[in-house]
This record gives C-alpha cells, sequence and structure tokens, in this order.
C-alpha cells in the first residue's frame, strides 16, 4: 500500500516541495497525504487565480505566495492586535482574489521628508 500510495502522490509532493516523508504508522501517513492533497487544491486555486489576472504583478502562483507571507499579525498582552500594512503588490493580490484589506492595513504612509535649509 506503501508503494502505490507514493506512486499517486509524486506528483503532489514534488509541488509542494515535501521529500521524503517520515511517518511511523500508517494513520500518520494517511494523515501526511490529506494534508499535501489539501495543500495542493489551495495551490491549484492560486495557480488558476494567478494565470487569470496577476501574471504581470508575480512570475510564479509560488511569488505570489512568497509575497504574501511577510504580512503579520503583531500581539501584545493588554493591547489590541495589529497588522503590518499592505504594501505594492500586496494589495493587487488581494484585490485579484476578492480580499478586502482590513481596517488599518490600507498603506496610508505619508514620508515625513524634511525640507532643505535655504
Amino acid at each position: 500500500m506503501r508503494d502505490e500510495q507514493g506512486k499517486y502522490f509524486t506528483q503532489m509532493k514534488t509541488l509542494m516541495g515535501s521529500r521524503c516523508q517520515r511517518n511511523w504508522s500508517q494513520d500518520g501517513k494517511i494523515g501526511h497525504l490529506f494534508i499535501l492533497f489539501c495543500s495542493l487544491i489551495l495551490s491549484s486555486g492560486v495557480t488558476e487565480v494567478w494565470k487569470q489576472s496577476l501574471t504581470e504583478t508575480c512570475t510564479t502562483g509560488l511569488e505570489v505566495i512568497v509575497e504574501m507571507g511577510s504580512i503579520r499579525c503583531v500581539e501584545h498582552k493588554g493591547r489590541a492586535k495589529r497588522i503590518t500594512p499592505f504594501v505594492g503588490a500586496q494589495l493587487t493580490i488581494c484585490k485579484a482574489f476578492g480580499i478586502e484589506v482590513p481596517k488599518g492595513c490600507a498603506p496610508g504612509y505619508v514620508s515625513k521628508q524634511i525640507e532643505p535649509k535655504k
């Protein structure tokens, strides 16, 4: 059974960057393959949207994921959560996927450049 699973999911493992699977039980193997299968479905969706509307912004579907990876949610005990601002290509990607940029995360930065003295 293990050999069959390996053959069926070779392409999926290659696409998701999953090397040798370190599982010691059949349940662990099934769980790992389920997660890979779900990630393949999500990756296919990202690639489809990328092909339709993001080829000018990002060169590959993986680049879309990498671009959005820098967004962080900062939490401090006793304070409100803060999400880093969305900038540049991140705004284009959100628009392509139909995702609304969270309140307060739109770029609102204004340069405070000091005028040179005369």
